[in-house]
């Protein structure tokens, strides 16, 4: 795989991902409380785009998603050469939750926020 052609693969790989994460707001927003929406998609999110080192050698810095380097380690080498790429992803996923908690925090505010409003208005 040249350089070229594993360049085309990440940006074929980051738009399929958008359009997935974007058609999984929508449908998690409309039949979900908006922060388990939130959760889901964040973790969605860190899920598909933490990338980490394909091989262990220093001299190659080929990345792919950690997801897919934990999953093909495990069942291709050893169950315990997964364990380089869940690394990457536990931080990730740590970060994830902690957006998603911020991300509710927010909503919430602003709804309270909007609810004192509209009920001060109809009381004047």
């Amino acid at each position: 795989m040249t350089a070229q052609d594993y360049q085309l693969a990440w940006v074929v790989y980051t738009i399929a991902g958008i359009i997935l994460a974007l058609l999984c707001w929508r449908v998690l927003q409309r039949y979900l409380w908006r922060e388990l929406a939130y959760f889901i998609e964040c973790i969605l999110l860190a899920l598909m785009f933490t990338p980490w080192f394909v091989m262990d050698d220093p001299t190659q810095r080929v990345m792919a998603p950690a997801i897919i380097v934990f999953a093909l380690d495990t069942l291709m080498i050893d169950p315990k050469a997964g364990a380089r790429a869940l690394t990457p992803l536990a931080m990730a996923l740590f970060v994830a939750v902690v957006v998603a908690i911020l991300l509710s925090v927010i909503y919430r505010y602003r709804r309270h926020k909007q609810l004192a409003v509209v009920a001060s208005d109809d009381e004047g």
